[in-house]
């Protein structure tokens, strides 16, 4: 994970592990504080953060993986036989 600490940078998430629809979710609860794009490359999935909010005080990169992965334990365990999820 290339980790945006201080300004733009990539997120990369491997599609074994998260789902797709759990990296919307995250997307939509922290779009106040950065923009993100998701795009699918091979088994990842990239989330692209711009425009950083200067106030953001903390590792945004660290708690958008940390909420994004406790949403796909949750469906996961809500869908049993769910495996990572379509883009």
């Amino acid at each position: 994970m290339t980790s945006p600490t201080g300004g733009d940078g990539t997120i990369r998430l491997h599609k074994s592990t998260y789902m797709a629809q759990a990296i919307r979710d995250a997307i939509k609860v922290f779009e106040d504080f950065a923009s993100f794009e998701m795009t699918r490359d091979g088994d990842y999935y990239l989330v692209q953060v711009t425009n950083l909010d200067p106030e953001v005080d903390g590792d945004l990169a660290g708690e958008f993986c940390n909420f994004a992965l406790v949403h796909t334990i949750e469906r996961k365990r809500r869908t049993p036989g769910a495996a990572g999820g379509a883009a």
